[in-house]
């Protein structure tokens, strides 16, 4: 691919909705939640994170069931993650397992146009997917990195005007370890 697009979409089209009630459609969804995924395992603790959020609102703890949808940069030649070194279509198989939606944003060397502007590109095909009157939150795993936090906040916050939200932010690293073996899925820790 050469734009943004859909890497992975759900079978009948319909987005992964946080708790999943009897209609996996639901018309009056308020909110998508898209998080930034790497394929790694700080945005995989964030998507349990996001999950648990949604259990909660299913408990009437928490806020009104959201969708998820996942997104993901790569190099436009390589078809690498930068940072990560996982391969696009490694991050499509974990989708898949998922049953999430993912879009894709490849990155193009050279080019007049700003990383920020290839997000918003994004970040707008979901929109247009999902219909505008859904309000959207950009997540993050990130979990302690000040400086990736502060940029994200001015760039993508502030000069965008999304709402941001960072699931594991200076949670302990003990807990987000105790979270991944709770998972019971395999990974490697690097």
């Amino acid at each position: 691919i050469k734009q943004p697009s859909f890497l992975f979409e759900r079978v009948d089209k319909s987005l992964f909705v946080i708790p999943e009630s009897s209609s996996s459609i639901s018309t009056d969804l308020e909110r998508v939640k898209i998080l930034f995924f790497s394929g790694g395992k700080d945005s995989f603790l964030a998507l349990r994170a996001l999950v648990r959020q949604g259990m909660e609102a299913r408990e009437g703890i928490g806020n009104a069931p959201f969708a998820i949808v996942l997104l993901t940069t790569f190099d436009a030649t390589s078809r690498v993650i930068a940072h990560q070194d996982v391969h696009i279509r490694d991050v499509i198989k974990q989708a898949t397992a998922l049953d999430i939606p993912l879009v894709g944003i490849p990155l193009h060397r050279g080019t007049s146009e700003s990383y920020v502007d290839r997000l918003r590109r994004g970040v707008e095909l979901i929109s247009s997917s999902v219909g505008k009157d859904k309000s959207l939150t950009l997540a993050f795993g990130d979990l302690h990195l000040s400086h990736i936090k502060e940029w994200r906040d001015g760039a993508l916050g502030v000069d965008l005007k999304y709402e941001l939200e960072y699931p594991c932010w200076k949670v302990p690293y003990e807990s987000l370890l105790d979270d991944l073996e709770a998972s019971g899925v395999k990974c490697i820790v690097s």
